[in-house]
């Protein structure tokens, strides 16, 4: 709905000028109309979106990571916005998600994830994300109301504390994720997985939902003409009763292991 709001909003602004001038059809004059209503108005119809979740922030200020409406709602500019990023985004595994309420853990390759993931998961569902995220204009304070939590990269009692949030969220009844890289890779190369971003599955033994993600880095690159496929793939559950035995190393390791086997097949 909010993806077809948008372009009626951008053809309306066109209709009218169209209207205003009353060119011929095909002309000169109505080429031109075209042409320069789409270096202005998409851009206007864009920051009046972009606006309207700065106003929802400023209107919604607790947090509300339990409301299915809040968080759809959000969800439909998520995939507002992965179709202005020009992305093609192929979804396999889709039938592994549970029912119940899980941590996702995937590679983190671009800022973009976060709205991909966002637009392809169940609601509700939060991530732990850096504390930046929280500051921009337009998207910080949507952020902040469907209660995504902040964390400070470097800041190990940031960090805890947020794990901390994210197992009393999950407890609660909804499905949070974690990137262990910590930041992004940039690419199809991952980095290193940090370990303590585990305990958000091991201590509440959640069931964990690895997800792979490439293409997203990609983002900008000959924008708008180029269309970038991003692949995302959920593998089954991992159960506690399957993890119980591994110790940090060997989850992690064998987490990294499926994610990398799944990027090198794309």
């Amino acid at each position: 709905m909010i993806t077809l709001l948008f372009y009626l909003m951008y053809a309306g602004f066109i209709g009218l000028t169209v209207w205003a001038f009353s060119p011929a059809i095909p002309s000169l004059e109505f080429f031109v109309i075209v042409v320069v209503g789409y270096a202005v108005y998409f851009p206007v119809t864009l920051f009046l979106f972009a606006l309207s979740l700065e106003v929802y922030g400023l209107i919604f200020k607790k947090e509300y990571p339990f409301s299915l409406k809040h968080h759809r709602f959000i969800d439909a500019y998520m995939r507002l916005a992965v179709r202005l990023l020009r992305f093609k985004v192929v979804v396999t595994g889709r039938e592994n998600l549970p029912a119940k309420p899980f941590i996702f853990i995937s590679n983190h390759q671009s800022t973009y994830d976060t709205i991909i993931h966002k637009a392809s998961l169940p609601s509700p569902f939060v991530f732990i994300a850096k504390q930046q995220l929280f500051e921009w204009p337009f998207l910080g304070k949507p952020a902040r109301a469907l209660g995504n939590i902040p964390m400070e990269r470097e800041s190990d009692r940031s960090a805890a504390q947020a794990i901390i949030k994210g197992i009393k969220t999950y407890e609660a009844g909804t499905s949070v994720g974690i990137y262990p890289e910590g930041t992004r890779s940039h690419g199809p190369i991952m980095g290193p997985f940090k370990a303590g971003a585990f305990k958000l599955a091991t201590k509440p033994q959640a069931p964990i939902v690895v997800g792979v993600t490439h293409g997203s880095y990609k983002a900008w690159k000959l924008w708008p003409v180029k269309q970038h496929t991003v692949r995302i793939h959920f593998y089954p559950p991992i159960e506690p009763e399957t993890y119980a035995a591994w110790g940090k190393t060997e989850m992690s390791d064998r987490i990294r292991a499926m994610i990398q086997e799944k990027l090198d097949s794309f």
